[in-house]
């Protein structure tokens, strides 16, 4: 029960960072800054998380090329999702429209492939824990850190969006409790869990996730022209990610 209650509060931090976007005023400054500061932390994340977990962990088992196989095959299903989706739409290219028609789009994707990943994370949490408590608490207070700017980006996004309060809801909740719901999964079927098929989900989250950093963050703050709140929040988002990963 204690490794069930790590994991769930590892996921809280997302909610954290909703809060944080929730009280604040300055909201297109704040949009714009959250958005640059999850870029930071997705970075950082792919650089000092995801990139040692797959060489450690998924290319022995899958090796070099089925590894980068599976990645791809994250790309490409966010990016065939990405342009299923009916708030996907391509307007005149300026910095007042692209910042509030894409920002839905760009929090909806990136709550998709962060569903998948904290689940695989809530697994590994959930993992930890039961062989350490203490080094489970440390691996979630990491994921914590980079799990608040993520709070903030699909917060800010969905606010933008036209859908309902219950919508919003269930989006910001499914992506709040993933983390828990992974160490639920690993509780109820661990027998049956095998090592192939964690991997096969790590490296299809780490595909979505450079997806969402090369093909919607970066352009989104290429066209923004607060080029210091830019800079701001990708140090902060970088640097959240690396002090976690000295944490874990």
């Amino acid at each position: 029960m204690i490794a069930l209650l790590i994991t769930f509060l590892a996921g809280v931090s997302v909610m954290i960072g909703a809060l944080i976007i929730r009280v604040m005023h300055d909201t297109e400054r704040l949009e714009h800054f959250s958005m640059a500061m999850a870029l930071g932390a997705l970075a950082s994340l792919l650089v000092f998380d995801l990139y040692s977990d797959l060489q450690e962990e998924v290319e022995p088992v899958f090796g070099l090329w089925l590894t980068l196989a599976f990645i791809a095959a994250g790309v490409i299903l966010l990016a065939v999702l990405d342009k299923l989706s009916p708030d996907h739409a391509h307007h005149e290219d300026t910095p007042e429209t692209h910042d509030h028609e894409n920002a839905e789009h760009i929090g909806l994707i990136a709550a998709v492939a962060l569903l998948i990943h904290n689940f695989v994370e809530g697994m590994s949490v959930y993992s930890v824990s039961m062989m350490e408590p203490r080094d489970g608490l440390l691996f979630a207070i990491g994921i914590s850190l980079h799990n608040i700017p993520v709070g903030m980006l699909i917060y800010s996004a969905l606010r933008e969006s036209h859908r309902g309060r219950y919508e919003k809801a269930v989006v910001l909740g499914l992506v709040t409790i993933a983390t828990f719901l992974g160490g639920l999964a690993m509780f109820a079927i661990s027998p049956l869990m095998t090592e192939q098929f964690v991997g096969f989900l790590l490296c299809v989250a780490t595909g979505m996730i450079v997806y969402i950093v090369f093909e919607e963050l970066i352009p989104h703050i290429i066209k923004t022209n607060d080029k210091v709140m830019n800079i701001t929040g990708l140090v902060i988002g970088f640097a959240l990610v690396y002090v976690s990963s000295l944490i874990g």
